[in-house]
C-alpha cells in the first residue's frame, strides 16, 4: 500500500533530521544566489583588471600584465593551499597520536582533522599577508601614516593620487586572488559552520570591498583594512587550531584559554576600536567629506559659486583639516552627492556592514565565554556555539 501522508511527513522529518544531524542545512534558494552574486564579483574583478584605463593611477602593470598576475596568483594559490593542507594533515595526525595522545588522539575524527587543515591554510596565508602589509605600511619607502593619519588617506583626492609603489599592487592582485579561492573554497570545499552564510556574506563583502577600493583608487584606505583584519585573523586561527588540538585546561596547559583571552582582546583593538574609529568613521563617513569637500580643493568650485563661498558645508573659516571642526551633518545636509564623492555610498555601508558582523562575532565571543566561566569545557563550547555538530557523531 501506498504510505499515508502521515508516514510520508514522518520519514521527511526524519531524514531531515538526519540531515541536520550529518552537518549544517543551509537553505539551497539562498546558497545559489550568494553563489550567483560571487560569480558576478569575479567578473567585475577581470573587467577592472582587463579594460584600458580601469587600473589605479601608477600601477606599474598593463592590463595584460596584471591579469596574467591575478591568474597566476590564482593558479599557484591551490598548490600552496593543498601543500599547507597535507603538511597540516602529516604534521597533526602524527602530533595527536603522539604527544597529544593523552588528550584522547584529538585528529583521530576525519572531521576535526579537515577543520584542522582548513584552518592552517588560514593561519599559513593570514601570516604571509600581515608581513606584505606590515612592509607596505611601516618600511617600503620609509612606511606610511594611513592607519592613524586620516587626512593622509584622500591627500591628494584618489583621482589624483599616484600610488605607484609596486608592493601595493602586489598586495592587491594577491589579495582578490586569496580572498577569490577562499570563497571558492568556503563554497564548494571546506566544511560548514553554524555561521557559514554569514562567513560567506562576509567574503562577498570582502572581495567587493577590494576590487571596487581598487577600481576607484581607494589603495590607502583598503590596505589599512586589509591590514587590521590580516592581523587579527592570526589570533582567531591560532585559537581555532588550539581549539581543534584540545589544548585545553590543565592537561593541555591552558593553551586555548590563553589564545581565547588574547582574541577577545585584540578583536576589540582592532575590530571594535581602530575598524570604527579610523577606518568606518574618520577614514570614511566623516573624513572623506572633511578632506575631498573643503574649501579650495579642485572640483568644488561650481558648488562654491551657486552656494556664494567656501565655508558653507560644514567647514569653519581659519580651521584646518583634522581639528574636528568639521560639521559632517551640514556637509552631509548641503551635499548628500557629489563628484568628488564616488561610491561614498557604497563603499561606506560595505565597510559598515563588516563592522555589523564584527558585532555579531564578539557577541559570539561572549557567549563563549559565559560557558568557560560555567565551566563548559572550551572544545565542547565552541562545537555548540560555532561549528554546529559534534565531533563524536560519525563522520561521513
Amino acid at each position: 500500500a501506498a504510505p499515508t501522508p502521515v508516514a510520508r511527513a514522518a520519514r521527511a522529518a526524519a531524514a531531515m533530521a538526519a540531515s541536520r544531524k550529518r552537518g549544517i542545512v543551509v537553505d539551497p534558494g539562498v546558497n545559489q544566489l550568494l553563489t550567483v552574486l560571487f560569480g558576478c564579483e569575479v567578473a567585475g574583478v577581470l573587467y577592472t583588471i582587463l579594460v584600458p584605463g580601469r587600473l589605479p593611477a601608477g600601477c606599474p602593470l598593463s592590463p595584460r600584465e596584471a591579469a596574467v598576475a591575478l591568474m597566476l596568483a590564482c593558479t599557484v594559490l591551490v598548490p600552496v593551499i593543498f601543500m599547507v593542507k597535507l603538511l597540516a594533515a602529516a604534521a597533526g595526525s602524527a602530533a595527536s597520536r603522539t604527544l597529544l595522545k593523552p588528550l584522547g588522539d584529538p585528529l583521530s575524527k576525519k572531521k576535526s582533522l579537515r577543520k584542522f587543515e582548513d584552518q592552517s591554510w588560514q593561519l599559513f596565508i593570514h601570516v604571509a599577508m600581515t608581513v606584505l602589509e606590515v612592509y607596505v605600511l611601516y618600511y617600503d619607502g620609509g612606511g606610511e601614516p594611513w592607519l592613524r593619519d586620516y587626512p593622509s588617506l584622500w591627500t591628494p583626492a584618489p583621482w589624483h593620487q599616484i600610488n605607484g609603489k609596486r608592493s601595493i599592487h602586489v598586495l592587491y592582485l594577491v589579495q582578490m586572488a586569496i580572498w577569490i579561492v577562499t570563497c571558492a573554497s568556503h563554497r564548494f570545499v571546506e566544511e560548514r559552520h553554524k555561521d557559514y552564510v554569514m562567513m560567506y556574506i562576509h567574503h562577498l563583502v570582502t572581495i567587493m570591498l577590494i576590487w571596487l577600493s581598487y577600481s576607484a583608487n581607494y589603495v590607502r584606505i583598503g590596505t589599512v583594512v586589509l591590514f587590521l583584519h590580516d592581523s587579527s585573523d592570526i589570533v582567531i586561527d591560532l585559537l581555532k587550531i588550539t581549539n581543534y588540538l584540545k589544548l585545553e585546561g590543565a592537561r593541555g596547559c591552558f593553551i586555548v584559554e590563553i589564545c581565547f583571552i588574547s582574541n577577545f582582546f585584540t578583536w576589540f583593538y582592532t575590530r571594535l576600536y581602530l575598524y570604527p574609529v579610523f577606518v568606518v568613521w574618520y577614514g570614511g563617513w566623516y573624513g572623506t567629506r572633511e578632506v575631498i569637500t573643503a574649501p579650495g580643493v579642485q572640483g568644488m568650485e561650481e558648488f562654491t559659486a551657486a552656494e556664494g563661498g567656501e565655508y558653507t558645508r560644514g567647514h569653519k573659516p581659519g580651521a584646518t583639516i583634522g581639528d574636528g571642526t568639521f560639521n559632517f551633518w551640514i556637509n552631509i545636509y548641503k551635499l548628500p552627492t557629489h563628484d568628488n564623492l564616488p561610491l561614498y555610498w557604497i563603499l561606506n555601508p560595505l565597510l559598515t556592514a563588516l563592522l555589523v558582523m564584527h558585532i555579531i562575532w564578539y557577541v559570539l565571543l561572549w557567549r563563549l565565554l559565559f560557558r568557560l566561566i560555567n565551566k563548559t569545557p572550551p572544545s565542547a563550547a565552541a562545537r555548540d556555539e560555532y561549528e554546529g555538530d559534534s565531533d563524536d557523531e560519525k563522520d561521513d
